[in-house]
């Protein structure tokens, strides 16, 4: 049968479509589904900040939570610190905090809290300075104040950058502030400089301008933004751990084959331009992890700790007592790159082929 020009322009325009549908569907649709009827919704209470580290957390809320059988609520908190605190608690069921915070904790005496697993690294916090008060060099920051919220990571950064500038934390002077007042604080000429992450970091160059001089903050070392909870709860509900690490999983394959729209959903969650986003220091690597690298950054800073006497303990624990990993290798086993002891001894091995840090 004779074909015309027409009529194989038809054929092409359905053709195009039935793939467009196609394309549609398997990304829209969980690719970890578990199941057409998931039942009743499990709810539970999740603690997060403001940053961009969180990513995988909204788009799981945004697109997968409910196909999976959860209903997740959302609670935003300053920082990290404060959410775990929160789940220390008892009042959420999961947080979101940096691997410095968690090992505060565990250093004070938290015996009880676990990371599950590891949602995003990069380096995201700046330190900003004044230019009227004479600061054009890191090295002007000596005999300086500067505002930074304590027990956070930034905390951390703050006496890192401060080292590798050669100046002591006795040659400048400390003020532990709220990271929501830090803005104001230093637009009011209250402190000399501050040390904080995105988006904060974004009203902070809206307020004084011109007269704002920053610095990469975290010299070469990723922060790791970690999902937390409590061992007693992670015994009582293992499916519930694990239904989140799956909709989180979705999340990271969201990310990596869609990361316009990624991108756009954390722009609009942090209140920042997605201009701003492209341009400025946010992270890099979202995605469900254990490895390494995770371990050693956690290691580093209980020692910093220990060495500016933060701490009552003088010897390290080991963090890997602290790592619930049976639900991320149940829902990701390719995201298992390390060795962890089960709770009665034995080793739970890597995946083949893994590597145990990057």
């Amino acid at each position: 049968m004779k074909i015309f020009p027409g009529r194989t322009l038809v054929f092409i325009a359905a053709g195009l479509a039935v793939l467009g549908g196609l394309s549609y569907w398997f990304w829209a649709t969980p690719s970890h589904p578990l199941g057409q009827n998931p039942g009743p919704l499990e709810k539970i209470t999740l603690g997060v900040d403001s940053s961009g580290l969180n990513a995988l957390i909204w788009i799981a809320h945004q697109k997968f939570d409910a196909a999976n059988g959860l209903e997740m609520v959302l609670k935003t908190y300053p920082s990290g610190r404060d959410a775990l605190r929160d789940l220390e608690a008892s009042r959420l069921d999961f947080a979101c905090c940096a691997a410095f915070v968690l090992v505060k904790e565990i250093l004070a005496g938290q015996t009880n809290l676990r990371c599950l697993s590891a949602l995003a690294s990069g380096e995201i916090c700046e330190v900003i300075a004044r230019r009227d008060r004479g600061i054009s060099r890191p090295e002007d920051l000596r005999g300086k104040t500067i505002g930074v919220p304590r027990g956070t990571s930034a905390e951390f950064f703050l006496g890192r950058f401060l080292t590798f500038n050669h100046i002591a934390l006795t040659e400048v002077r400390i003020i532990d502030i709220n990271p929501l007042d830090l803005a104001d604080n230093l637009a009011a000429g209250k402190v000399d400089a501050v040390l904080i992450w995105e988006p904060i970091t974004y009203e902070i160059v809206k307020k004084i301008g011109g007269n704002a001089v920053s610095w990469p903050a975290q010299v070469g070392q990723d922060v790791y933004w970690l999902l937390a909870g409590q061992e007693g709860y992670l015994k009582s509900k293992p499916m519930v751990a694990e239904k989140l690490l799956r909709v989180l999983s979705q999340a990271a394959d969201f990310m990596k084959h869609r990361p316009e729209e990624g991108w756009r959903i954390i722009a609009e969650k942090m209140q920042v331009p997605l201009s701003e986003l492209q341009a400025g220091r946010y992270p890099k690597k979202f995605e469900l992890f254990l490895e390494q690298s995770l371990v050693l950054a956690m290691e580093g800073e209980a020692r910093w700790l220990i060495r500016n006497r933060l701490t009552d303990r003088d010897k390290l624990p080991n963090f890997l007592d602290y790592f619930d990993a049976e639900a991320l290798a149940q829902v990701a086993p390719e995201a298992m790159r390390l060795i962890i002891p089960k709770a009665e001894g034995a080793m739970a091995p890597a995946p083949a082929g893994a590597k145990e840090g990057r």
